[in-house]
């Protein structure tokens, strides 16, 4: 028998508006928190990039928001902006079935809390969906990716102010209708779970004493889990064909003995992260958040009606990122390197997981598709270098963006396409 994937499974690629639309300040688009992302120095980059997950404070803001000098790369991207047509048309011929892609809130909303939309951000988006649809590839829109209006923040102090939820749901419900017959599927939040590392980029938190602040940060994320459930009710009520869900950055660990304390250490730094889907997806707290709440001096502000609408309106479904594994031990070794989002000890084990999606559906998991990450080259959410290489396709052009923006393929450009083409048997069946 030969091994492949359904013929519905949904092969194709991500990318994010706050690394890869650009044209940041063009026809209306308003200052958002990734224009301020400053490009990380060589010298810088053994912390993983600083202006990634470091404390973001009022002064610093206003300093980027005036800085003539640095560089903040992701204020242009890879320029989709002005060159969707052909990274679409590099997606065709690959064969994708899905692009995932983010809105720019503040295209649609400049400052986040506007009356009324900005019309050409619509129009943008329109013509991207157009060109999608043309081509039989159904966009994959996340609402917000690692970027949020600078105006919601100098005013209401970001996702810790629960009226951020209602400048939130009016945001989606204004896309919904929008784009009701162009997009089927949608994601609320990015990577809700590392808002800890992306306080400042996700949340709009400030932290002006330089430390990052827990009661804060859970609040926000309750804010955001309630405006999800909120934009998931509204989603339904505008087409009830919608496919809403959430997002997650699943970092499995594995305990690296067999000793009771490394296999807690595992178990513990999955409840750190499940939690956030289990609230979305299954419509309340576990019971284990109680003592990571007590631990932690955290005691979350839930209005009257919040844990109802969680439980009332839960997602369609789950997506993550997968971007590595790591391993749990209880007491550490000194030997952490340095990988994307997480520092952890090298990993012996470690299987070709496309390989392994194919043994899940196998299993009877209900897996709808896989978004290789950064199909076409972009800047990286981290320390916003160009010089990384995502992507399938390369964009000419470097980490101080000079160049052509040019668009050409690479080999895996090759590999990626007769993967698709062959749905899969050509490496499950090697």
């Amino acid at each position: 028998m030969t091994k492949q994937f359904p013929k519905d499974f949904l092969w194709g690629g991500a990318t994010a508006a706050n690394q890869f639309e650009g044209a940041w300040n063009v026809d209306g688009r308003g200052p958002a928190t990734s224009d301020t992302s400053r490009a990380v120095a060589p010298e810088e980059r053994k912390s993983m990039g600083s202006e990634f997950n470091s404390p973001m404070t009022r002064a610093k803001l206003d300093a980027a928001l005036n800085d003539t000098e640095s560089l903040y790369p992701k204020r242009w991207g890879s320029d989709f902006y002005h060159h969707y047509k052909e990274d679409i048309a590099f997606y065709t011929e690959m064969r994708f079935k899905t692009f995932r892609m983010s809105i720019a809130w503040s295209r649609i909303f400049p400052n986040g809390d506007d009356a009324t939309p900005n019309e050409a951000g619509l129009a943008f988006y329109d013509k991207v969906f157009n060109e999608l649809n043309k081509y039989g590839i159904e966009p994959l829109v996340t609402l917000s990716h690692y970027e949020f209006p600078i105006h919601l923040i100098t005013e209401y102090g970001g996702w810790k102010n629960r009226k951020v939820i209602d400048c939130f749901v009016r945001y989606a419900e204004t896309v919904f209708n929008h784009y009701k017959d162009k997009v089927k599927y949608w994601l609320t939040f990015n990577e809700i779970n590392i808002i800890g590392m992306t306080g400042y980029l996700s949340g709009g938190l400030l932290f002006d004493d330089g430390k990052l602040n827990l009661q804060e940060m859970y609040q926000a994320a309750h804010h955001q889990f309630v405006a999800s459930s909120l934009a998931t009710k509204v989603g339904h009520e505008i087409n009830p064909d919608f496919k809403i869900g959430c997002m997650l950055a699943r970092m499995q660990a594995y305990p690296v003995t067999c000793n009771p304390d490394d296999v807690m250490e595992e178990i513990k730094k999955d409840h750190e992260n499940l939690f956030f889907s289990d609230v979305q997806v299954r419509g309340k707290y576990p019971s284990y958040t109680k003592r990571i709440f007590k631990e932690n001096n955290i005691e979350l502000e839930i209005s009257d009606g919040d844990l109802e609408i969680l439980e009332k309106y839960p997602v369609d479904f789950m997506s993550f990122s997968y971007y590595m594994s790591s391993i749990a031990r209880k007491q550490k070794s000194g030997e952490e390197t340095a990988g994307n989002l997480i520092l952890s000890e090298p990993n012996p084990y470690l299987e070709s997981h496309v390989k392994q999606m194919y043994e899940a559906i196998e299993d009877g998991v209900d897996l709808m598709g896989y978004t290789w990450w950064g199909c076409t080259d972009l800047v990286s959410a981290s320390t916003s270098e160009m010089s990384k290489r995502y992507g399938f396709v390369y964009v000419d052009a470097d980490d101080q963006g000079n160049g052509s923006f040019d668009r050409s393929r690479k080999d895996s450009f090759f590999y990626y396409k007769d993967l698709i083409a062959t749905r899969g048997a050509n490496i499950l069946n090697d």
